[in-house]
């Protein structure tokens, strides 16, 4: 039966322990394995224990498997087993893996998806290099977590680097690449935002800062609820994440034909009175890329004093606005096309559109 073992050395004089071994046996021949750092003999025990089960089955079932192997993979001493390092693949190999494996199993339907993933293997590459994935040490931590800062990401955006980067330490403990994740990224703990509605009297404001084509985008999004890249006309353009719309007359209104997130489809109504904008948006000469129009806009909100606002701002308007107008909540979802009621209320979480509720309903009493 499998037994631990100090390992002891002198120094100056005095007899040190300084990690542990297991003594065990595999079909009547003794092995000894030493536990890399492992120094707690509490610790180096719930080794053993599995040293010991490791025994049992390989007597009652000896061509199972390498039972020596299993041995190694559970003292976390992979790197005893012949060839090791030879089928453990690169960083940028096991995230070809990992992205061929999600979308073979439909875990992946987006394009954006896989970006997120590709960027943060390039994270990783640029900071350890394309390391066999063994490799990857509690080290390599304070690295990355400097390289992100000094890229002067925000903090959502380095959340999401650091949640990919985790993700794919799980996905390969998970598959046995590593025994054990080598260190865990915690999150930035970041403050919600309360404010998205902008007032129309501010959405004037911030237009007059744009050009007469990025305030059609602007002007569209803003009366319709589009999403950004659902203002795209052209199927085949991928720079739009495969979003777009087309337009047709439905019932003497003008109806925009959106192709949305998750592949959904559904009918929008364009305004009459935003046709002339609509039309100046989508002629061919006045295309423009999703990072131009959300750049133009911030730089206009940033002009007009408003600079706590984004593009994606539009669409959360759209629907305040909405709200402001009836207070049927399915019409809103439906509106907003939004496959939850809930989704639909996170979009009013605006605090001073729910002041502005509470003073319109004290009024409707009084």
């Amino acid at each position: 039966m499998a037994y631990l073992k100090p390992n002891t050395k002198t120094v100056d004089g005095i007899l040190k322990q300084y990690n542990w071994s297991i003594i065990y046996t595999l079909f009547g021949c003794k092995h000894r394995i030493t536990l890399k750092g492992v120094r707690c003999k509490k610790e180096a025990t719930r080794f053993l224990h599995k040293v010991k089960e490791i025994e049992k089955q390989s007597k009652h079932f000896p061509t199972m498997e390498d039972w020596q192997v299993k041995v190694y993979t559970v003292c976390a001493r992979q790197d005893l087993i012949p060839n090791y390092q030879e089928a453990i693949p690169t960083i940028s190999e096991g995230f070809e893996e990992l992205i061929a494996t999600k979308k073979l199993h439909k875990e992946i339907t987006k394009q954006q998806t896989i970006n997120a993933y590709l960027a943060a293997q390039s994270l990783l590459i640029s900071v350890i290099g394309d390391l066999p994935i063994s490799q990857i040490s509690a080290i390599h931590k304070i690295q990355i977590e400097k390289e992100l800062h000094n890229r002067s990401y925000k903090d959502n955006t380095i959340n999401i680097y650091s949640r990919n980067v985790m993700q794919f330490l799980r996905w390969c403990q998970e598959v046995g690449y590593l025994s054990s994740l080598p260190f865990t990224i915690k999150q930035i703990k970041v403050e919600a935002r309360t404010q998205s509605w902008i007032k129309p009297e501010e959405f004037e404001q911030i237009i007059g800062h744009m050009d007469k084509v990025s305030r059609s985008y602007a002007v569209v999004s803003y009366y319709t609820g589009l999403r950004k890249c659902e203002l795209n006309t052209d199927p085949d353009d991928e720079h739009f994440n495969g979003l777009y719309h087309s337009l047709s007359s439905k019932d003497g209104l003008w109806c925009l034909k959106v192709h949305g997130k998750g592949g959904k489809v559904a009918e929008v109504i364009l305004p009459d009175d935003i046709k002339e904008e609509y039309d100046m948006m989508v002629k061919p000469a006045h295309r423009l890329h999703p990072t131009t129009i959300s750049k133009k806009f911030k730089k206009a909100c940033i002009k007009a004093g408003l600079s706590q606002y984004r593009f994606h701002d539009l669409r959360h308007s759209f629907c305040s606005n909405q709200s402001l107008l009836h207070q049927d909540a399915y019409l809103l979802a439906l509106k907003m096309r939004h496959s939850s009621l809930n989704t639909t209320q996170r979009y009013l979480n605006d605090e001073h559109l729910g002041w502005l509720k509470q003073v319109e309903n004290e009024q409707f009493t009084a």
